[in-house]
């Protein structure tokens, strides 16, 4: 029973916020490169919420997205950089817990050790280069980019 608790939570809970952490590095850097936002979207299906350009969608636990409105603005290494910008917020985030818990990998403690776990993993998880139904992972991102020099 508690494999199936920790199991919803980490999916329902955990796994949300690492992917708003994610898609908060992609549209940091495209702001700070000086691109803008054109939707901001965590989760799949239809919308339950939506401000602005953010957007939560009913299976909000499925992963999430930033669309640049001008992405062709940036140059090649900012691409890049914006592309990797999810992958560079999730290590931070990990590796900032990590040392203020002493993590010992592959041990949960706590939720806070199934963040940690997660954080790791999703990072390994976007830079492998495959499409799916979000379209394209990071990695497959940064390849095309690379590709078009």
């Amino acid at each position: 029973m508690d494999f199936i608790l920790n199991f919803f939570i980490i999916a329902l809970f955990i796994f949300p916020f690492i992917t708003l952490i994610h898609e908060s590095g992609h549209a940091f850097f495209l702001k700070l490169f000086g691109g803008a936002i054109n939707e901001f979207t965590i989760g799949m299906g239809e919308a339950v919420w939506n401000k602005n350009r953010f957007i939560v969608r009913k299976a909000y636990f499925a992963g999430g997205w930033v669309i640049p409105r001008n992405l062709d603005l940036l140059s090649k290494y900012q691409k890049i950089i914006y592309f990797l910008g999810g992958v560079i917020f999730n290590l931070l985030s990990a590796l900032v817990l990590d040392s203020i818990t002493g993590y010992e990998f592959g041990t949960f403690r706590n939720y806070i050790d199934s963040f940690i776990f997660v954080s790791y993993l999703n990072v390994l998880i976007n830079l492998i280069p495959f499409v799916s139904i979000n379209g394209r992972s990071d990695g497959k991102q940064i390849i095309g980019v690379l590709k078009d020099a």
